[in-house]
């Protein structure tokens, strides 16, 4: 159920096609996005709900929340699992 919700589609911004997701960097040095969100108060609630839910375990990732295109998003979902690229958001 996890990843479900943490890959669940939205529409993008018609305007920009852009979205607000939440970044983790983990100690490896790679990085995925998940959670994401079309405004940024609802990405702030979600980032404070994710943040909560890593408290409890001893894996601590690095959150943050990104602007990130829709189409780097799903790139990210399906296809860039363990990232490591500098560039991205």
């Amino acid at each position: 159920m996890w990843q479900s919700l943490w890959t669940k589609q939205v529409d993008a911004s018609p305007s920009t096609n852009t979205l607000w997701a939440i970044r983790l960097d983990w100690p490896a040095g790679d990085h995925e996005f998940g959670c994401p969100r079309t405004d940024e108060p609802s990405a702030q609630r979600e980032l404070e709900r994710v943040r909560s839910f890593w408290l409890r375990g001893p894996m601590r990732p690095r959150l943050r929340l990104v602007r990130i295109s829709a189409h780097d998003f799903d790139l990210h979902a399906k296809a860039r699992r363990g990232c490591k690229a500098p560039d991205c958001p």
